[in-house]
Order: C-alpha cells, then structure tokens, then sequence
C-alpha cells in the first residue's frame, strides 16, 4: 500500500494544479454570449492616396446570438484622397475630408476555444465630404492660361460598405482587431468605389 501514496500524491497535486490553471485558461477563452457590449478604438488609412494618411474612429457594438454582432461606426479622414484629372482643357486637382456614419452587422466565424475569431461586415450609412481644389486651364495657341479657378463643395451621401476582419482575443474581454472594408456611395457627386484599412483595440462589457 506503501507505494500507492506517491502517486495518489502527485494526483492531487495535478488535480489542484488543474484547478488552479482553469480558470486562467478560461480568462483566454473569448466571452461571445449574447448580451455583450463591445467599443473598439482603431486607426489606419484609405487605398489609392498620394502618400499615407491617417484616419481614425471608434465603434460600439453589441452581442446578439454568437454568430451576430450588430453595431454603429464613427471614422474620420482627416485628407482622404489627392486627385488629378486632366482633359483636353484644362487640370482639376482637389482633395477632400470625409466623415463617415454608419451601422451594420459583423457576421462571426466562430472556431472553439480560439482566441481568433474571423468575421465578414456589411453596413450602410452616411459619408460628409468636404472637397476643395483648382481648375487650371491648359495653353492654347501659345497663350499662357489665367490664374487657377479655386472650387469647393460639401454632400452628405448614403453609402454601403463590405469586407472582412479579424479579432484576436489577448484575454476574455480585450483584444485586437484588424479589417479592411470597401466602400461604395450610392448618390452624389462621389460615386467612387474607395477602401480603408484599419487596425485597433475592443473592450467587451
């Protein structure tokens, strides 16, 4: 019977063990119950710009089933795009700042007990632009054009957005994320396809 007790010790030591490291495990495991509320903060840049420019937001969202994660959007560029369009005539350069409004759902592909959670996006809302450039014509004839024509203008424009992310949970309730998005204004006077890539940090409470 002598030789029993050592191993009925270690047992209990692996079983204490055990105890003890469960829960810490658990802390690790994403928290995706219905109920929970989620603000992420995150910063990036747009696509097809003439150098980088910075843009930032933050979100709130909140848990429905595990699969579903609706939420709202608040994103900032401060100088999204630099452009240059040229005809037979005459130069157009501007640039514009755009605040963009939304809400949509996160679909999340769940993996058990993965801190990586995938997930596609979808929203519609709102984009302010501010744009301001010049129109410079071209010489004609060996005449030298007149001063550049400055122009600005201001819409607000329904927009839907796609795309697709990831979140990578450090514990069960904070995290980071990474997304790119696509967007794609409905009406207006910018009805260009432009795209975002953002990377941040969520708290779940």
């Amino acid at each position: 019977m002598l030789f029993l007790k050592p191993a009925m010790s270690r047992c209990a030591v692996l079983l204490a063990a055990a105890a003890f490291i469960s829960p810490l495990m658990a802390q690790n495991v994403p928290d995706l119950r219905p109920g929970n509320w989620e603000l992420g903060i995150y910063g990036g840049a747009s696509y097809g710009i003439d150098k980088f420019r910075p843009m930032g937001g933050i979100n709130l969202s909140y848990s429905l089933p595990k699969l579903l994660l609706p939420y709202v959007e608040f994103s900032y560029f401060p100088e999204f795009f630099i452009r240059r369009d040229d005809t037979a005539t005459d130069t157009t350069t501007f640039g514009a700042r755009l605040v963009d409004f939304h809400g949509g759902v996160h679909v999340r592909f769940i993996q058990k007990e993965s801190k990586v959670v995938p997930y596609g996006v979808i929203g519609f809302g709102v984009i302010n632009a501010k744009v301001n450039g010049t129109t410079q014509a071209k010489p004609v004839a060996g005449l030298q054009p007149g001063a550049p024509t400055k122009f600005s203008f201001t819409s607000t424009d329904p927009a839907v957005n796609f795309g697709a992310g990831i979140r990578y949970y450090a514990t069960s309730r904070f995290g980071f994320r990474v997304e790119a998005k696509v967007y794609r204004p409905v009406s207006g006077r910018l009805e260009n396809f432009f795209s975002k890539y953002e990377g941040g940090i969520f708290f779940q409470f």
